[in-house]
């Protein structure tokens, strides 16, 4: 009789501790008709710019000097792709310079304005990185620069691996993921350089860090010119793809708070096209925790 009341409080204490843990776990709150509305429509746009890279087929290195490309063996940039020439022509690079000579009776088209060209020059300036693309029947090429190095990147306008992408897997959404941060931009523009998937340096402007809490934690990220964040987390190399994660975030003019939706996280070109340049996450950028959140690699 006299243990009773012991027991008694040390069982109440027990459900309410219970009820405190279940009460935590239970602080989920349901996404708004407009969120799922509005996140429908940034999948829809997020799947039509993937078409891009989803018809890509090479990515050729360039040397200084006279490149000749096309179907044939000599050349030393072979295209392999269903009826197209032996040689399309020749790639000079000079310095920041590419000019293009089309082969003798070939139609090559400029695809910014389906202009015809038999020859075409195109210099690189600091802010260029990729010169306009170029069209032969379904084939379309463009130069691009990445740090000192120039590459070929070609595209089939009839690649069987865009006819038949559905998208990636994702994880389901949830609100706790979209976390409030605190942006202080620099005092001036650092530049930063980054790895990226072709194993190049690429200079990336920072603009800012942000500062949030995610699951009891405080964590920072630097963020890039126009909001663009690229993320590392702990399911890389597992759930999501082991470069890291893009998202874009509304940065205010000057400090403030700004919103991160860790949902929309998503997969770089590199996920679903080996020939494409991405950055990679600066250190920085790597968070010591799972973002259960945004696209994972598996395709659907």
């Amino acid at each position: 009789m006299h243990h009773t009341p012991f027991k008694f409080l040390k069982l109440s204490t027990a459900f309410i501790l219970f009820v405190t843990i279940y009460s935590c776990q239970q602080k989920e709150v349901a996404l708004s008709d407009t969120y799922l509305k509005e996140d429908a429509e940034f999948r829809t746009r997020l799947s039509k710019g993937r078409d891009h890279y989803l018809k890509l087929v090479g990515l050729h290195a360039l040397i200084q000097g006279t490149n000749i490309f096309g179907g044939a063996e000599e050349n030393n940039i072979q295209l392999e792709s269903d009826g197209i020439p032996a040689t399309i022509g020749a790639i000079e690079i000079t310095d920041n310079r590419v000019i293009l000579t089309v082969a003798d009776s070939l139609e090559v088209r400029l695809l910014e304005n389906d202009s015809a060209i038999s020859s075409w020059t195109y210099e690189f300036v600091e802010s260029s990185a990729n010169a306009p693309m170029m069209k032969y029947n379904h084939l379309e090429w463009q130069v691009i620069k990445r740090a000192e190095d120039y590459f070929l990147r070609v595209k089939d306008q009839n690649s069987e691996q865009a006819k038949y992408f559905k998208g990636f897997q994702a994880y389901p959404l949830q609100s706790s993921y979209v976390v409030e941060a605190e942006y202080e931009p620099f005092e001036s523009i650092k530049t930063e350089e980054v790895n990226t998937q072709l194993g190049t340096n690429q200079q990336m402007d920072m603009v800012g860090k942000l500062a949030f809490q995610l699951e009891g934690e405080n964590y920072q990220l630097s963020v890039g010119a126009s909001g663009f964040l690229i993320v590392g987390d702990q399911t890389n190399d597992n759930t999501t793809y082991g470069g890291g994660r893009y998202v874009y975030v509304d940065l205010p003019e000057s400090a403030g708070k700004i919103t991160i939706d860790f949902n929309r996280l998503y997969n770089p070109p590199c996920v679903y096209s080996e020939f494409t340049t991405c950055p990679l996450p600066p250190s920085q950028n790597i968070l010591p925790v799972k973002i259960l959140a945004g696209e994972k690699h598996m395709r659907l």
